[in-house]
């Protein structure tokens, strides 16, 4: 992936900062006349594909959104996970009566505040992304009141997700009265030519972190997470884990790598502890956790800690970009195997989902596929060879290293060793012979019984283990989604 700059070969006049357009791979290094687009001497004339490659350019829609190959990629993350949860959550949903169109109504707001954060490049769209994807998690936290801690978790969250959005929009009225500038490119090119910034703009980035810090659960602002896990519904736990954090920190990090917001080093030592204290956290207390779902809480906060190198090294563009990329899906694939599994094996007329290591136990002879399913996703997640995970997790290490950043690099090795434990836990688990010999017998594979839930999940363990073995392809797809500056 390389920075190309389209240099016109007329002088123009000056324009300003938010006018000026720079794109990576997004447009060609020189401009083509139309007799160029063919080949001459009777050889073939150049493919379709290959034509509308060149002729589509990242664009921005107003000053609030860009449109580019970015945003394409998450995007179509978002929306496919979306169609995932709504298949488990009909299942979930299956042995009850009336209809819950309601539930389906609120997932597409949901839906449409992360792909509105994902195309966000300006600081107002950013938050009104927030808010579209945090007010109807509300409400789906608490949808099946009936059950335990339903209720709980929502006013919980309610609360703390307020608090979070007034220190969030608190911090960038400080940005604004500082910089004068919202734009995301506007703030790189305020942030660029500063020599010194302000005490004003050093107050609004550190309210604007503690905004960020809260809708990624990262430490200090990570004790509402286990709570809010156990209390939703476990379709509603995989959108978080899927969509509520991928889409912000999608957002954060366009930010980041348009304003050199890490190059103050006040603000890089801020995130370096952060990112310390996450993963050492998150890790640890996961070590002590019974319920399946706060264990995967205690590990999401370990598992954004990790990506937070990724922010804090993001002058490496190219490497942080594939990093984020590679981690982020595998860790949206491990999430479907496991809380898929756990939604499966649930229904809505329950007090509380089968999420314990007791309802679990001995799963493999009771439904083998979906325990296989469910021992990948672990993996993946603890970093095991041959999965998506270790590709994820060897990039991260290779860029921390690159970066010098040796804390985090000791951090990372640390956690990974004590989230090898508490996976393989679980996943020895799963394979436990029950007691009773009622349970003994193997279920026989009927592929009628087969149905589209089950599809995702085994779907997602290949694609983990596919691309553990042969990651180019990956590879490939990311290094595709390169970003749009002005």
């Amino acid at each position: 992936m390389q920075i190309s700059v389209t240099t016109p070969t007329q002088p123009i006049e000056a324009t300003s900062p938010s006018e000026a357009t720079v794109a990576i791979d997004a447009v060609p290094t020189e401009s083509l006349q139309p007799e160029e687009s063919q080949i001459f001497d009777g050889e073939v004339n150049i493919s379709i594909l290959d034509h509308f490659s060149i002729n589509w350019k990242a664009s921005h829609i107003t000053a609030l959104f860009t449109c580019d190959e970015y945003g394409l990629l998450y995007t179509s993350l978002i929306l496919m996970i979306s169609i995932i949860v709504s298949c488990f959550a009909y299942r979930w949903f299956k042995q009850e009566q009336y209809h819950h169109g309601l539930f389906y109504i609120i997932l597409l707001f949901m839906t449409l505040g992360g792909v509105t954060l994902v195309y966000a490049s300006h600081l107002m769209s950013f938050f009104i992304g927030i808010e579209l994807l945090s007010i109807p998690f509300v409400g789906l936290i608490g949808y099946q009141y009936i059950q335990t801690h339903s209720l709980e978790a929502a006013i919980k969250y309610m609360v703390l997700s307020a608090v979070a959005s007034a220190f969030l929009l608190l911090g960038i009225a400080f940005y604004y009265a500082s910089t004068g500038e919202l734009t995301f490119s506007g703030l790189s090119y305020q942030l660029s030519t500063m020599s010194y910034p302000s005490t004003l703009l050093l107050m609004g980035v550190c309210l604007m972190l503690v905004g960020i810090g809260f809708k990624l659960s990262l430490v200090p602002f990570q004790l509402w997470l286990p709570d809010v896990y156990q209390g939703s519904p476990t379709v509603v736990a995989l959108l978080f884990s899927a969509i509520g954090k991928v889409a912000v920190f999608c957002a954060v990090a366009r930010l980041f790598l348009l304003a050199p917001i890490v190059n103050n080093e006040t603000i890089r030592i801020i995130l370096v502890i952060m990112a310390f204290c996450s993963i050492l956290w998150g890790n640890s207390l996961a070590l002590m956790q019974s319920s399946v779902k706060r264990l995967l809480a205690y590990s999401s906060i370990a598992h954004f800690g990790y990506l937070l190198i990724a922010l804090i090294a993001v002058q490496y563009q190219v490497l942080a970009l594939e990093t984020i990329g590679v981690y982020l899906i595998g860790y949206i694939l491990a999430n479907i195997c496991i809380l898929g599994v756990i939604s499966l094996e649930s229904h809505s007329e329950e007090l509380q989902d089968h999420e314990n290591e007791i309802d679990l136990s001995g799963l493999f002879w009771r439904r083998p596929i979906l325990a296989l399913a469910m021992g990948i996703g672990l993996l993946s997640l603890a970093g095991a060879p041959l999965t998506v995970g270790f590709v994820g997790r060897f990039l991260l290490v290779l860029l921390g290293v690159t970066a010098e950043l040796w804390w985090l690099i000791g951090a990372v090795v640390i956690g990974s060793a004590l989230g090898l434990y508490f996976y393989t836990r679980l996943i020895i688990n799963l394979y436990i012979r029950p007691v009773s010999r009622d349970d003994q017998q193997v279920e026989r594979l009927n592929w009628r019984v087969i149905g589209l839930s089950e599809l995702f999940i085994v779907l997602s363990a290949l694609i983990i283990m596919l691309c553990g073995i042969y990651p180019k392809w990956l590879f490939n797809l990311v290094s595709m989604a390169q970003y749009l500056t002005t």
